[in-house]
């Protein structure tokens, strides 16, 4: 074993994941790596996730904890004498027997200021709340849920008009560096945990009810809704039996010249080529949507084609 190139096992599910993969792997030795997700079809043929098909160019060898034994993982881990186990948007817990096998013990990149948004969708709900100062953490893994002692955390912004991918983005710049050297200090053994301070909060899992807009809450909140879903399973809507998804949208001001009055969920033109929704307290202007089986198009274009009209009503279920 050598201190100065660890030996690194990653944990990762997601497409956030490989970037930063990709970076350690560029300073350090990834002898393996492990993932959470069921095969999955679509149109017929087998989905390959993102960290697989990462892995798989570099010749790094897979293994899958959906399908595979925690025994079996564990020899994985000591046959390939991994001193670090690094998760990243993982999916699952990890039982004791896994965090103790690596020399150096286990850590996980969460996309919080934790003790807050511990849980499943910590950058979706930041959003839907409408945060805008987040952080990355890195910590020292324990069987209980993002409560590992912490051994770094980055600050930073969120813009009140990024999306989800944009927050992703923002994560990656900022967790690779912070990854690359709690990694490098965990070796030489230089880092002080710390315990994590106060109650925090719980970033429940999205389930498919979350992603319908109910048009009678505030512009914000529904704007929010949009940010944090896009591009997928994204903010949804009802069109009579068409499910509506929202891609990208926009508060209007308070002085636009729409109706004061109209239903919640009226689909009105603040101009010829643009639609808005009326919400709880104002208007949102829709900018890209999909209907079912079609590609994301520019509402203009739906406009043109009458799939959008002046009068229609969105609603949270759907109609005939």
């Amino acid at each position: 074993m050598s201190t100065e190139t660890p030996r690194v096992a990653v944990f990762g599910s997601a497409p956030i994941s490989v970037p930063v993969f990709e970076a350690v792997r560029q300073q350090f030795v990834v002898v393996l790596a492990v993932i959470s997700e069921e095969p999955r079809i679509r149109h017929g043929k087998t989905l390959v996730n993102p960290v697989q098909a990462w892995a798989d160019s570099f010749g790094i060898p897979v293994a899958n904890g959906a399908t595979s034994s925690v025994a079996s993982l564990v020899q994985l881990l000591r046959d390939a004498d991994v001193d670090i186990l690094f998760l990243l948007a993982y999916g699952k817990l990890l039982p004791p027997e896994l965090l103790n096998a690596p020399h150096h013990g286990a850590i996980n990149l969460h996309p919080s200021p934790l003790p807050w948004y511990r849980g499943a969708a910590p950058i979706e709900r930041q959003i839907i709340d409408g945060c805008t100062k987040s952080a990355v953490s890195i910590i020292r893994m324990s069987p209980l849920l993002d409560r590992g002692e912490l051994l770094a955390q980055q600050p930073f912004m969120i813009a009140p008009t990024d999306y989800r991918t944009d927050v992703e983005a923002t994560i990656v710049r900022v967790g690779i560096p912070l990854s690359l050297a709690v990694i490098s200090s965990m070796v030489t053994g230089t880092l002080t945990p710390l315990p994590q301070v106060g109650e925090g909060s719980y970033a429940r899992k999205l389930r498919a009810e979350d992603e319908l807009i109910d048009w009678s809450a505030g512009t914000t909140q529904i704007y929010n809704l949009v940010r944090a879903l896009s591009p997928d399973p994204c903010a949804s809507t009802w069109k009579g039996s068409d499910r509506l998804r929202i891609q990208r949208a926009s508060p209007l001001p308070s002085e636009a010249a729409l109706p004061t009055h109209a239903p919640c969920g009226t689909l009105a033109l603040p101009s010829r080529r643009r639609a808005a929704v009326r919400c709880g307290d104002g208007w949102l202007e829709l900018l890209e949507v999909q209907f079912p089986g079609k590609k994301v198009t520019p509402v203009a274009d739906l406009l043109n084609g009458r799939l959008l009209v002046p009068g229609d009503i969105l609603r949270p279920t759907p109609s005939r």
